[in-house]
């Protein structure tokens, strides 16, 4: 099935093993990104994928709605038969009393985490209404979503926001001869960047860094290929969309 896949945070960790993955001969493959990975490029070339990095901050929210609007607009489109967002990019944002962050800090926790990949959804769903193609939005969240954590006041709040929005908007799609199909996931623990900075924390800030610190060296940290695969195979599968909340650690594929 020709695919045409829009990603966001494809620099590293996660997001990078997401894009990596999807490049498939005849598919078209664009990411979003801080910083563009040149032998992504490459490894497309090799292999006969479309693969276009755009090199965007979504703090900047007009530049990334901007650029999926222009491309989505192009020729051409009508011509793949599924069409994917995934909604990577995140951030962990300022840990620690909710009191004692600058308000800038919170405000940009808040744009990445939920404000981009909702408005991104937003200008997806309007964009593609009128195409006959499968569509599929995947919106990464994460455990702490569904339960409090001290010292993430602004990680566990704005993933919770983006499930909500999420499954809210899945009944909504749901209602529509060709809807889209969504789900926000929790990846699991991933050895990314972001684990790092958890476990340089201050335990002032964050009591549970010692967690976090054995999980690290007893090797309890999943291998981002790993993961990527996995949310791959359930988003290109039938089961997805079913349940628009969902932990890839509770699903066989």
């Amino acid at each position: 099935m020709k695919t045409m896949t829009f990603i966001t945070g494809a620099s590293r960790g996660l997001g990078l093993a997401l894009a990596r993955a999807s490049l498939k001969p005849g598919d078209t493959v664009i990411t979003m990104e801080r910083n563009p990975v040149p032998d992504l490029v490459e490894q497309a070339q090799s292999i006969g994928c479309e693969f276009v990095q755009f090199p965007v901050n979504l703090i900047d929210l007009n530049a990334g709605i901007s650029l999926l609007q222009w491309w989505l607009a192009q020729g051409g489109t009508e011509t793949f038969e599924r069409i994917i967002l995934i909604n990577n990019a995140g951030t962990l944002g300022p840990v620690g009393f909710i009191e004692e962050q600058t308000a800038q800090a919170v405000a940009d926790c808040l744009r990445i985490n939920y404000e981009s990949p909702m408005l991104l959804t937003q200008a997806f769903l309007r964009e593609t209404q009128s195409l006959k193609a499968e569509k599929r939005i995947m919106n990464i969240s994460t455990g702490a979503a569904r339960r409090s954590v001290p010292g993430w006041a602004m990680y566990c709040s704005t993933k919770a926001a983006l499930d909500r929005f999420t499954a809210t908007v899945a009944m909504d799609e749901s209602r529509k001869e060709n809807g889209a199909k969504l789900c926000s996931i929790a990846p699991g623990v991933v050895d990314t960047d972001m684990q790092k900075n958890v476990r340089s924390c201050d335990p002032y800030d964050f009591p549970q860094v010692e967690r976090f610190e054995a999980l690290y060296q007893n090797k309890q940290l999943s291998k981002p290929d790993e993961v990527a695969q996995k949310l791959l195979r359930y988003l290109l599968s039938d089961a997805f969309g079913l349940e628009p909340i969902a932990d890839i650690r509770n699903i066989n594929c």
